[in-house]
């Protein structure tokens, strides 16, 4: 169900209409503006696309995927919460994100399609759970990060998980990892 179609063709019953899987368009965002609904479930691929307005965005926590592509080359997007919700983002979702500096990732056990990030400049920070037991290789290989601190949650850092992270000038490996992957830097 599209968001549009939703609130603009359903009539509303005594009862109330139950509606489980509200995605968000850009066409909705055209028409409704770049605050999400807190019913709304996904993004749909380029939703946000060129939204040029756009320097940080509140994710709601109804929000489980963003479609590919969802916020490519929003170029004043500095800053952006990505909530523990997210079980899916597609490829290149931030692709061309030129300003994008800072990411706070509640969860960073999604499942991506492609690569996430697509020449971006250097991120200044990306922000890790303190629940995170294990960090998982393919979100953040092949990404310029300045600095990364790992929680002392952290247990496993999985294969190629700094693989081709060529702006990376300091890391903070705590005891508390028991188990480091293939190929990790």
């Amino acid at each position: 169900m599209v968001f549009s179609k939703l609130f603009n063709n359903l009539q509303e019953k005594e009862q109330g209409n139950i509606c489980k899987n509200i995605t968000y368009t850009q066409t909705d965002r055209k028409s409704y503006g770049n605050i999400i609904p807190s019913e709304v479930k996904s993004l749909e691929g380029n939703c946000f696309e060129y939204c040029n307005e756009l320097t940080t965005i509140n994710i709601p926590s109804s929000i489980s995927k963003l479609g590919y592509k969802c916020f490519k080359e929003c170029y004043s997007l500095k800053s952006i919460n990505i909530p523990s919700s997210i079980i899916s983002i597609g490829g290149d979702c931030f692709y061309e994100c030129l300003s994008l500096k800072s990411i706070n990732i509640d969860n960073l056990q999604f499942i991506s399609e492609d690569r996430i990030f697509m020449n971006e400049p250097v991120l200044v920070s990306i922000k890790i759970p303190d629940n995170l037991q294990i960090i998982n290789g393919k979100n953040i290989c092949k990404k310029d990060i300045n600095e990364f601190i790992i929680p002392s949650s952290i247990t496993k850092l999985g294969d190629w998980c700094f693989d081709e992270c060529s702006s990376l000038k300091s890391i903070n490996i705590p005891s508390s990892i028991s188990e480091i992957g293939d190929c990790v830097l």
